[in-house]
């Protein structure tokens, strides 16, 4: 491919820059110390023997779709190895949460030939598949003359990102010609390709990947016992609740109980430890209380249930058709959406997602899920999801979002076995 004038200024620009404009940049943008050589492409880590898969992602959003397609790969050939490269800083916690034991972490080389030139020549991965909504000329291009198979999935190109590259039409071509094949999360993005000249019979619009994972299990002897015991009554769920949030959803529960006198709370908070205190604060103010850990059963008088013990989440999403996910008014580490949403739940949530921002809003934008803009407004929403035509026309729509996505997971696996038996791998 002959390069446009535009992309040969700035691989040559980088190309002077070199290691020590690398530096530099990391120093400015106070990158992770411990792991600065891995945006200069070098690495303590062995490369994995056998076939490697390496996805690009941006950051720690687009990184946290990919756990549930690497599990699917895995389940098909075993062999395979994996590698995950972000170029914004990840948390070690939710490198954890994202990694799940199934891939390497690495940071992405600055986007300059040489950096990119040393991560190549040690992690010579067999497929490279790109989901940063990025597009970093060096990287894409020598990954692209090492004769790497590459296509982005998940991809999105706004209107706006699509007017910013059509000042450099040419550049935009060749970066995007670079790659075989563009998965497009939307009909928009696949349009704003095709605009900046990607042929139109390599785009396939096929939604978002999967994010929910499998559904939570929870023993179903145990569900049937509890439903019954609840007989009916109206239920709503606070899962991760923090010592902070705890005011505000016993105030909305106060506030609706007025008009739903039946209505029983399922507090499962963010510290199971606290579950006896909570119970022991909450009776001396009144509220009649039965505390999992305790082995206490909700009778018709039980007005709140304290959720104490781990491992017992799709319990209470299969109980609860509302659900609030704490950690969104006050704190920054909510339970993911999809977990409420493939069981059946509908969503309420405050205005910090914090790292799972993009699910919550996909959700709100699919009339799948409610924001709840302030603490005070809990209880409205609370009560017009009470009525069960409202609860299970957002569940409804919750589940198919958080479920759709299997088939695109689908899609992607088979285009990544298809190109890998294309080059023998």
């Amino acid at each position: 491919m002959r390069y446009a004038p535009g992309l040969q200024l700035y691989l040559a620009q980088q190309k002077r820059r070199g290691l020590a404009w690398c530096e530099t940049q990391i120093r400015v943008h106070k990158e992770d110390p411990l792991r600065i050589r891995e945006r200069l492409g070098e690495t303590s880590q062995q490369r994995p023997v056998g076939p490697l898969i390496w996805f690009h992602a941006g950051g720690e959003s687009e990184a946290m779709a990919l756990s549930e397609l690497i599990s699917r790969l895995m389940l098909e050939r075993d062999d395979l190895n994996f590698l995950i490269t972000t170029t914004r800083h990840i948390e070690k916690h939710q490198q954890e949460q994202i990694l799940m034991g199934q891939a390497l972490h690495q940071y992405a080389p600055c986007d300059t030939p040489q950096t990119v030139a040393r991560f190549l020549d040690h992690w010579r991965p067999d497929m490279a598949i790109w989901v940063d909504r990025e597009l970093h000329p060096a990287l894409i291009t020598c990954v692209f003359e090492r004769q790497v198979p590459m296509v982005m999935i998940d991809a999105r190109m706004s209107d706006e990102a699509q007017q910013k590259w059509r000042w450099r039409p040419g550049m935009a071509r060749n970066l995007l010609r670079c790659f075989q094949h563009i998965l497009a999360a939307d009909g928009a993005s696949a349009r704003n390709f095709k605009r900046l000249g990607f042929p139109p019979e390599n785009v396939e619009v096929t939604g978002f990947l999967q994010e929910g994972g499998a559904p939570l299990n929870c023993v179903q002897s145990e569900r049937d016992d509890l439903a019954a015991l609840l007989a009916a009554r109206p239920v709503w769920l606070g899962v991760n609740v923090t010592a902070k949030e705890l005011d505000v959803v016993v105030d909305a529960h106060r506030k609706v109980v007025r008009r739903s006198h039946r209505l029983l709370l399922l507090l499962n908070p963010t510290d199971l430890v606290d579950g006896p205190k909570i119970a022991e604060d909450l009776r001396a103010d009144g509220w009649i209380v039965a505390v999992r850990s305790q082995e206490e059963e909700p009778d018709q008088e039980t007005q709140i249930m304290i959720c104490d013990t781990p491992g017992e989440l799709g319990l209470w999403y299969h109980l609860s058709p509302v659900t609030f996910i704490g950690q969104t008014f006050y704190g920054d580490d909510p339970r993911n959406p999809h977990e409420a949403a493939a069981l059946g739940s509908a969503i309420l949530f405050g205005p910090n997602p914090a790292r799972y921002r993009e699910r919550f809003n996909r959700l709100e934008e699919a009339h799948a899920a409610r924001r709840v803009s302030t603490p005070v407004k809990l209880a409205y929403e609370l009560e017009h999801l009470l009525a069960p035509d409202k609860a299970a026309a957002l569940a409804t729509a919750a589940w198919e979002v958080s479920t759709a996505g299997a088939d695109v997971t689908d899609r992607v696996s088979r285009l990544i076995f298809d190109t890998l038996d294309e080059v023998g791998v």
